[in-house]
This record gives structure tokens, C-alpha cells and sequence, in this order.
């Protein structure tokens, strides 16, 4: 039997995350076209990347840069707090995204935490047509601007 997501608690942590960053600019959209529930968050002062995340059925999607990954389900609420601390993280500047570039395009993303004096990955997106390239390099996406 599948778990009925509750709309409502999704758009509290929606309002939270805004609540917890008001210098910056959020777009909350309630009724978007392609997904349940969305909230954009462009670049800006205080933000070196945009950030995007969407509810989609029982998934919360977070993607900023070439980093996209979702939690599921979200009725879990150990899910949930994975995804408000990641979020957090990242806006805060405490998380960062480790792209691992084939020429100019970023094959695979890593979103990592601090764990004392190294990085601990959390999450990991690909983009498997990055790798017709050749040359590999690695770019850090942390946001400083806070």
C-alpha cells in the first residue's frame, strides 16, 4: 500500500527553507505545470549557483549546477530531514557539489558534507554523455556568498 503524501507538510518545509535564508530571493509555486510543488531559487547576492527543488509524487528533487538528485519517499521522515539538511547545507555554503568534468561537461556530480577534515559524499548524479570527451578535469561549486 503506498503512502499518501502529505502536500501540505512538503510546502511547510518549502516555507521553512525560505523562513531560514530571507535575504534571498525564492519563487514558491504551488500549481506548477510540470510537477506538485516547486520552489526556484535564482542566483544571486548571498547564492553563487542557482537551486532548484520540487516535490514529484512521493519524491523531493534537489538540483543546483549539474547536480541533481531526489528523496523518496518523502511520507518517511527520516527522508526528510536528510533532504532539509542538504538543502540547508548547500544554501548555507556548508555542503558543497564536486563536479567531475570530461572536456567542459561535468560527467558526474557529488554533493559532499564536511566530516572533520575531509568531505563525505551524500548524493551522486551522472551525465553519461559526458564522457565522449577526452580530457577530465574536476571543478568545486561551494556557495560563498553567504
Amino acid at each position: 500500500m503506498k503512502a499518501t503524501v502529505n502536500r501540505g507538510s512538503i510546502l511547510d518545509l518549502f516555507e521553512e527553507i525560505r523562513a531560514a535564508f530571507p535575504a534571498l530571493r525564492m519563487d514558491l509555486q504551488q500549481e506548477p505545470v510540470h510537477v506538485d510543488l516547486s520552489l526556484d531559487i535564482p542566483k544571486q547576492p548571498g547564492l553563487d549557483f542557482a537551486v532548484s527543488l520540487n516535490l514529484q509524487g512521493d519524491e523531493l528533487h534537489l538540483s543546483a549546477a549539474s547536480f541533481w538528485l531526489e528523496w523518496f519517499p518523502c511520507t518517511n521522515a527520516e527522508v526528510m530531514a536528510r533532504y532539509r539538511d542538504a538543502v540547508h547545507g548547500l544554501i548555507s555554503g556548508r555542503y558543497r557539489i564536486v563536479e567531475h568534468c570530461v572536456g567542459t561537461r561535468a560527467a558526474k556530480a557529488q554533493l559532499q558534507r564536511p566530516d572533520g577534515n575531509t568531505w563525505q559524499t551524500i548524493g551522486t548524479s551522472s551525465n553519461w554523455s559526458a564522457l565522449i570527451s577526452w580530457r577530465k578535469t574536476k571543478r568545486i561549486l561551494q556557495n560563498c556568498a553567504r
